[in-house]
Formats: C-alpha cells, sequence, structure tokens
C-alpha cells in the first residue's frame, strides 16, 4: 500500500487516526508478548531495539534489567530480567583463605614492591583489558565495541568506575561497574598477573562499604563470585531492595580503602 496523499491525510479526522494507533499498539504488543512469553518479555525485546546509549543503559538498570549484547553478533543486545540475582552482601562480603593470606603477604613488601590500587585512573584502558580474549582463547566478549563507547560516556559523566591494580606501574588487574545512587552492578574484571583481579575485586567490597552502598548485584546467582558470600535473591525482593538502593544518596568516592586484618 502506497503513501496516502497528503490531502487525503489532512482530512482523516484525529480522532480517528489517535484509535487506530492505539488499536495497532495493543495488537501488536499482544502478539509480541504471546511470542515473546509474556508482557515483562515484550517489554525486554522493545529494549533491544533501541540503541545502545547512556541513557537506556541506565534506564534498565534501574529497572532492575541488564543488557547483553549477543556473542555471536554484537549488533543484537537483549535485556534480561533473570528470576533470581547475585547479590554480595554490603556488610556481610568475605574473602577466601588463599586471598587473604596474598593480600597479608603484599602488606607486608616494601611499599614500591606491592599491587598499587588506583580508582577510576584508567576507566578506558581497564574495560578494554576487560573485553580482551583470556589467555590464549580467542573467544568473543559481551563488552561489544557499542558497549564500550556507551560505558565511556558513563564514565565521564560520574556513573561508571574501575577499581584498578598496578604492578611496577603497570597495569595488571581491575574491576569495572555501574553505580546508581545506593546501587552498584559489577561489570566484568581482568587480570594478567596472578590474583591482581580478585584485590581489585576486593577493594571494591571493602569501597562499597565505606560510601555506604545499599545494594550490589555481583552477576548470575550461580557465579564464581559466591566465594565473596554472594547470595540468591528472588526477583521481586531484588527489585525491593534496588528501590531503597536508588532512592539512597551515595555517591562513589575516589578514596582507596585502607586494608585492616
Amino acid at each position: 500500500m502506497g503513501v496516502l496523499p497528503k490531502y487525503v491525510a489532512a482530512i482523516i479526522p484525529e480522532d480517528f487516526k489517535y484509535s487506530v494507533k492505539i488499536f495497532l499498539k495493543k495488537t501488536f504488543y499482544f502478539g509480541l508478548a504471546k511470542v515473546s512469553g509474556g508482557r515483562n518479555n515484550a517489554l525486554l525485546w522493545s529494549y533491544g531495539q533501541f540503541e545502545l546509549s547512556p541513557f537506556i543503559i541506565l534506564q534498565g538498570y534501574m529497572q532492575g534489567f541488564y543488557p547483553l549484547p549477543h556473542m555471536k553478533n554484537n549488533e543484537i543486545v537483549e535485556w534480561y530480567d533473570p528470576e533470581l540475582r547475585g547479590i554480595i552482601p554490603i556488610h556481610g562480603f568475605k574473602a577466601g583463605n588463599d586471598l587473604l593470606r596474598f593480600l597479608k603477604k603484599e602488606k607486608l613488601k616494601e611499599t614500591d614492591q606491592q599491587l598499587e590500587i588506583k580508582i577510576n585512573a584508567n576507566f578506558k584502558e581497564t574495560i578494554v583489558a576487560c573485553a580482551s580474549p583470556r589467555g590464549n582463547k580467542r573467544t568473543k566478549t559481551w563488552l561489544s565495541a557499542d558497549y564500550i563507547k556507551a560505558a565511556l560516556e558513563l564514565h565521564e559523566m560520574g556513573m561508571a568506575h574501575s577499581v584498578e591494580t598496578y604492578q611496577n606501574g603497570v597495569l595488571v588487574g581491575g574491576v569495572i561497574g555501574i553505580s546508581i545512587n545506593g546501587y552498584f552492578s559489577t561489570l566484568s574484571q581482568f587480570h594478567t598477573v596472578d590474583n591482581a583481579g580478585k584485590v581489585a575485586f576486593y577493594y571494591l567490597l571493602l569501597k562499597l562499604k565505606n560510601d555506604g552502598f545499599k545494594l550490589h548485584l555481583a552477576g548470575a546467582a550461580d557465579s564464581w563470585l559466591s566465594q565473596y558470600g554472594m547470595v540468591s535473591v528472588e526477583k521481586d525482593a531484588f527489585k525491593a531492595d534496588l528501590l531503597n538502593a536508588l532512592t539512597s544518596p551515595v555517591k562513589f568516592s575516589i578514596n582507596i580503602p585502607e586494608l585492616v586484618f
């Protein structure tokens, strides 16, 4: 069907146009909800049709969703709202004995020989390192070029952060995440030296506690991060806690936590 001539479109009553738009919207939404498995999934699908921008990322996270560009085609962005979330308690996190022993040994070294911790010193290099293949594996990463671009913009806005580990001035580990008031979501971490990523993550946990954060989403409920005291939280309980965290005025500071045993 061709486009209606302007003079024909002009004589169509506005009320009729509105009614048609409402009918089409309801019809297509009903069909999408049916084929996608429910109204919530239809909403998640609609999010995936937007350009991956800082605004869309923040809007999704504030509703408890999170995006993952498709591993086989990073141009396809899928949004998720799983039934269980992996939460690390702000005041109830822990570290394994191996990591604690390593940290204690580090503290006994001369200052110039210790791993150095920095906050937001080089977010770009850290997120690029998180997106790089691990070891000899040439696997694709969910941190697509578009996601990295949006994350860099969020960093400039003060909403995406990195905790970084350095050895002899070289970045050897780090963790990145997004903060929205009292809510922090860890995105990814990396290391090129043993324990460097774990050390950065432990400092992040200390930092979230010191800064007064309310909620820390660490990933899937069955993640390896369970060694830090991660617990599984059901969707409804998570979103209730999320609302409280989002309305809590908390700022991700540049202060480096003191390591005390």
